[in-house]
Order: structure tokens, then C-alpha cells, then sequence
């Protein structure tokens, strides 16, 4: 029976299990195909698509060019008359470009966004539906942040613009009809590890940051092995190959990553770089997590959530069985990106209202 998009949202809103192990623990089974284990049906086609180039081989330096020029994957407005204006934010040395979603005349909660794309890729463009949907869900003003990337601008380039963006969004808070007092950061993949850092650089400066959104985040780039984060969390009685093939092309990517972002390697310790190595976490504000069971950064996301959880930060952490890394970039084909971003929108909403 095929069913619409519609009814595959609706139906992730009743199908979660929930677990309290001293964090609340949120499990999002597949859409009408609850016990299903391995990938969901949608993740599997996109997978065996042979055009998708993206998912067959570990990122090279060779690829950036080809990567950068994708685009992205070509997702879905579900958001009906979301106000949008560009803006430049000039700083001493470059101008930041940020994209302004849902300024009205009343004053709002703010939402800064940080998009994926592993230091070297992405954009606003990738993003903008996600970001319109958050802004319609949250009725915040949604600010996008076009950073620097690596390799032609390494860390903390990228992390300084990120910053910069909140300070703008502070000291122009009344021309953005936004309330300065509730700032949220929400960040997909590496935008996840730049909400993080500058929540952490953010307690010097006069604003504070009220709740952090982090979409399958990267939260440690210091695992030069590759064997910290194992291959045993993870259900192989389906779907194998393609699992293992997913994973193991992640894995690799992280190297690229680290070689591409970071001019000293010793750079992967610090808590900007690799925050689930803070020995501060009393700094977080309240925080959801996102997590996707066959996401290579699965488990340093659920084991920077109980870390955080330890040191008494509340912090709801959420899994989507069946999916993989990056999944709200594909929103309007999986269902699971429209609900990750309801998930974040309620939890916002709770925090901040």
C-alpha cells in the first residue's frame, strides 16, 4: 500500500518508544513498517540509485569540485508564505552572508542556523527549505549563516563567522524584530559541531544562548584510528552490505575532513574542535539530539547526549530507525526529516515560550 507523504508524518508522531535510562530517549520507527529492521524502503532506493554518485565511494580531494557544484539533493517546500531576505554582515576582513526567514513586525525568538556539509561544502540554498519549515513550526525568526569553508579557509574561520552571525543577530535585534533574551542554535552535521562552539564561545559575550537544536551532529574529529566509534552499535541482520559500505564511506570522510579542516591535527582535542572532549558541560543549554541508526556519528551523538545528561543539562536525544546521515536535506521524500524538524520546533517551543 503506498501512502502519502502526509499520512508517513502523521503516523511518526504515534510510532516512538520512549526509554528513560536517566535520559529520555526517544526511538522513531519506520513509518508504517515499524518492525522492519535494516534501512527504510526510501534510504534503500537512493542508496541503489547508481547516479548518486555521492554514496559510492569515500570522499577524495579529486571530488570537492564535483561535490561543491551538486547542489545538494533537491528537497520540498513544506511551508506556505515564509517571509525570506539576504542580508550581508560586514566584518573586518570578509562579509558574511545570512539569509533571514519570518521578520514580521512583532518582536520573535530567534533561531540561527549552521548548515552540514563537513567544513568544505554546503550552503544556504541546501538548507532553505528546512530552514522555512523550522520557521513556520517555531514562528521564530530563522537566521541561515553562509561561513567560510575549508580548505580555503580552515578552522576557525568558519567557527568566527558562526559566532559573528549571533552577534549581529544581538546587536540588530530590534531591525530584526527579534527578542535578544531568546536565541536559539540548531545545526545539521558539522552545523551541529559549530552550534556547540559557539555556545561554548558565547560565555564571554553578553548574549546566552537558550536551546541547541544538534541534527546528527559531529561532536569528536579526534579519532584518528577510526576504531573509536566501532562498528558493534549497529544491526546488521539486514541490509548488510549496503550498512557496512555507508558507514565504512563515512568513516573515511572524517579523515578527509580532519586533513581538510584543521592545520594542525592537534587542533582535533580542543572542545571547539571536538566537543564531546569538553570537560565542561554545564554550559549547554537544553539541547535535542537527532540521531539516525545507520549514521556513522551515531554513536559519538549518543554518547556526547548521556555525557551531557551526567553533568544535569536536560536533553532529549531522538532516533530515527532506518535512516542514515543527512537525512533532513532530503525533506519532502522522507517523512523523518519533516518530523526531525516538528521534534526541534516542540522542544524549542517548550524552552523558550
Amino acid at each position: 500500500m503506498q501512502y502519502t507523504q502526509e499520512e508517513l508524518i502523521q503516523r511518526l508522531k504515534t510510532n516512538a518508544v520512549v526509554h528513560h535510562n536517566g535520559i529520555e530517549k526517544i526511538d522513531k520507527k519506520i513509518p508504517f513498517d515499524e518492525n522492519k529492521k535494516g534501512m527504510d524502503p526510501r534510504v534503500k532506493e537512493l542508496m541503489l540509485d547508481e547516479e548518486n554518485t555521492k554514496l559510492k565511494k569515500p570522499i577524495e580531494l579529486a571530488d570537492l569540485e564535483e561535490i561543491r557544484s551538486s547542489g545538494g539533493f533537491k528537497n520540498a517546500d513544506l511551508s506556505k508564505g515564509i517571509r525570506t531576505e539576504n542580508r550581508n554582515v560586514f566584518q573586518e576582513d570578509s562579509t558574511l552572508r545570512v539569509r533571514v526567514y519570518n521578520r514580521g513586525e512583532e518582536k520573535k525568538p530567534a533561531i540561527i542556523y549552521y548548515h552540514g556539509g563537513g567544513f568544505f561544502d554546503g550552503d544556504m540554498d541546501v538548507v532553505e527549505n528546512p530552514c522555512k519549515l523550522l520557521a513556520q513550526e517555531t514562528g521564530a525568526v530563522v537566521i541561515s549563516v553562509e561561513y567560510r569553508l575549508a580548505p580555503e579557509f580552515p578552522y576557525a574561520a568558519g567557527l568566527m563567522d558562526c559566532l559573528e552571525a549571533v552577534r549581529y543577530v544581538y546587536n540588530f535585534a530590534d531591525e530584526l524584530s527579534i527578542d535578544r533574551d531568546a536565541i536559539g542554535l540548531v545545526g545539521d552535521s558539522v552545523g551541529g559541531n559549530l552550534a556547540l562552539g559557539v555556545n561554548h564561545l558565547s560565555s564571554e559575550e553578553p548574549w546566552s544562548i537558550n536551546y541547541l537544536g544538534l541534527l546528527y551532529p559531529l561532536v569528536d574529529l579526534s579519532d584518528f584510528s577510526g576504531k573509536k566509534w566501532n562498528m558493534a552499535a549497529y544491526d546488521f541482520s539486514e541490509d548488510e552490505a549496503l550498512i557496512r559500505r555507508e558507514l565504512i564511506n563515512m568513516r573515511q570522510s572524517l579523515f578527509f575532513i580532519q586533513s581538510l579542516y584543521l592545520d594542525d591535527l592537534e587542533q582535533a582535542i580542543s572542545p571547539l574542535v571536538s566537543p564531546v572532549l569538553s570537560e565542561v558541560k554545564q554550559d549547554i543549554p537544553p539541547v535535542t539530539i537527532i540521531t539516525a541508526e545507520f549514521d556513522y556519528l551515531k554513536v559519538q551523538g549518543a554518547e556526547f547526549a548521556r555525557q551531557i545528561a551526567d553533568a544535569s543539562v536536560p536533553v532529549r536525544h531522538i532516533e530515527y530507525k532506518g535512516m542514515d546521515h543527512a537525512f533532513v536535506e532530503k525533506l519532502g521524500y522522507y517523512p523523518q526529516a519533516a518530523d526531525a524538524i516538528a521534534e526541534i520546533s516542540r522542544h524549542f517551543k517548550e524552552i523558550i515560550y
